[in-house]
C-alpha cells in the first residue's frame, strides 16, 4: 500500500490513473463499481452515461471532493487518494458555473489564483536561496505575482479557447463559453 503523496512506479499508463476504483456511500448504495482509466497528459476525454451511472462520482474523486472508498487515484506517479483538493491542480468545471456578473473574463480566471498560494524557496536580501543546518533549501507558501497570475489567465484563456474574450462580462458571453 502506497502512502498517499508519495512517488510511486505506475509506469507509462498515464498523468491521471485511476485503479480499481470504487464508492460506497454510507447508505450502502455503490456508486462506482472497479473503474480504471488512464489518461495522458494533454488528453482530452469525455465520460458519457445515462443518469446516476458514476460518471460526476468520478469526477468528484478525481478532484478530491469525494472520498475513494477503495482503489487507486494517481495524479502524476503521485498516489492522491488522500491529498487535499487544493494539493491536486486538478479542476472541475460545473454544469451550473458560477461566475461574477461584475468582473471580466480575465478577472473571474484571476479570482481563483489570487486566492491560491504556491510553494516556493526563501531567499535573502541579496536574492541567496536560505537554507537549514543540513542544506536543505527553506520552503514557504507564498502568494501568486500578479505577472505569474496574468501569465496563468492567458495559459488558460489559450486551452480554453477563451483568449478573444478576456476583456468581456459573463453576460456577453454563450452558455459554452461560460461554462469553460
Amino acid at each position: 500500500m502506497y502512502k498517499s503523496g508519495s512517488k510511486t512506479d505506475v509506469g507509462n499508463e498515464g498523468f491521471l490513473v485511476l485503479k480499481n476504483i470504487n464508492k460506497i456511500y454510507p447508505n450502502k448504495v455503490q456508486a462506482v463499481y472497479d473503474f480504471n482509466l488512464a489518461v495522458r497528459r494533454n488528453e482530452f476525454i469525455v465520460l458519457v452515461g445515462p443518469s446516476g451511472c458514476g460518471k460526476s462520482t468520478t469526477l468528484r474523486m478525481i478532484a478530491g471532493l469525494e472520498e475513494i472508498t477503495s482503489g487507486y487515484l494517481y495524479i502524476d506517479g503521485v498516489t492522491a487518494n488522500y491529498l487535499a483538493s487544493k494539493d491536486r491542480d486538478i479542476a472541475m468545471v460545473f454544469q451550473n458555473y458560477a461566475l461574477y456578473p461584475n468582473m471580466t473574463v480575465f478577472e473571474n480566471i484571476a479570482f481563483s489564483l489570487e486566492m491560491k498560494k504556491t510553494e516556493d524557496v526563501r531567499r535573502d536580501k541579496s536574492g541567496n536561496v536560505v537554507t537549514d543546518s543540513v542544506g536543505n533549501p527553506i520552503k514557504i507558501m507564498r502568494n501568486y505575482t500578479k505577472e505569474e497570475i496574468r501569465k496563468k489567465v492567458f495559459e488558460v484563456a489559450e486551452i480554453l479557447d477563451l483568449g478573444a474574450y478576456l476583456d468581456r462580462k459573463p453576460k456577453e458571453l454563450s452558455g459554452g463559453q461560460m461554462q469553460r
